[in-house]
């Protein structure tokens, strides 16, 4: 699962499945968006988060034509900054999590619980960091829901430069959601690897659950869903389409 065309739409549109266009890191860009049943934006709607970058992002999203609408926030300004201005916004279909939960439900396949948060472990002085070494999730996140919204990763997935969050990680492992890692019956090899950098018996450890895993339960689908990228955040992403 990933980025998906028409062909998949023909394919997965007969299926009882929810599809799920998920977007994060727009920066004040508003990209084309292939139709879905729910709109996940995974924070940093702008680039620095001032009041009229932020409703104009919000009035995009008002636009589009999903019938559920999520977002949380990222980190792009100041932590003094993050509430000050928020009761300002006007949000319109748009529900905002922030260590909180929804519930949405779709026609085609029944009812998903949704919870989103904007925490990471520290990186200079941004919003909704905390310090690292410090639990960031412990007892936060209910153990019934599908989907998973966070702006940082966990540790060892999509986390290019091992920065993503051990706490994260653990959690993830503890209520297996539908939709936020891709966790399966080799991933407990796969990071143990990173961890230790490699070696010889990890690599085949990891092969050989690897094998095993194709004949067992899928398991959790892990997506990295930024639009703006690159050095110097000059490379376009396309957004993903996934189905759940």
């Amino acid at each position: 699962m990933g980025r998906t065309n028409g062909l998949d739409d023909l394919l997965f549109g007969s299926f009882r499945t929810v599809s799920v266009v998920y977007i994060s890191d727009t920066h004040n860009t508003q990209p084309e968006l292939p139709d879905g049943d729910i709109l996940i934006h995974a924070g940093d709607l702008t680039d620095g988060g001032t009041l009229s970058e932020l409703q104009a992002t919000l009035d995009w999203l008002r636009s589009q034509l999903h019938r559920h609408k999520i977002a949380i926030a990222g980190n792009p300004r100041p932590a003094s900054q993050q509430n000050a201005e928020r009761a300002q916004l006007e949000w319109g279909d748009t529900v905002y999590l922030q260590d909180s939960s929804t519930t949405v439900v779709c026609s085609n396949w029944g009812q998903l619980k949704i919870y989103g948060s904007p925490r990471t472990p520290k990186m200079g002085n941004w919003a909704f960091q905390c310090p690292r070494g410090q639990d960031l999730w412990e007892n936060t996140i209910p153990d019934d829901i599908d989907v998973l919204v966070t702006h940082g990763p966990p540790r060892a997935h999509l986390d290019l430069f091992n920065i993503g969050c051990d706490d994260l990680l653990r959690e993830v492992w503890r209520f297996r959601p539908r939709l936020h890692v891709l966790l399966d019956t080799c991933m407990a090899v796969y990071e143990r690897a990173v961890m230790q950098r490699g070696g010889l018996v990890n690599s085949a450890l990891a092969c050989w659950r690897f094998v095993l895993g194709a004949f067992g339960r899928p398991g959790t689908l892990l997506v990295n869903a930024a639009i703006v990228g690159g050095l110097r955040d000059t490379g376009l992403r396309e957004p993903i389409k996934v189905y759940i």
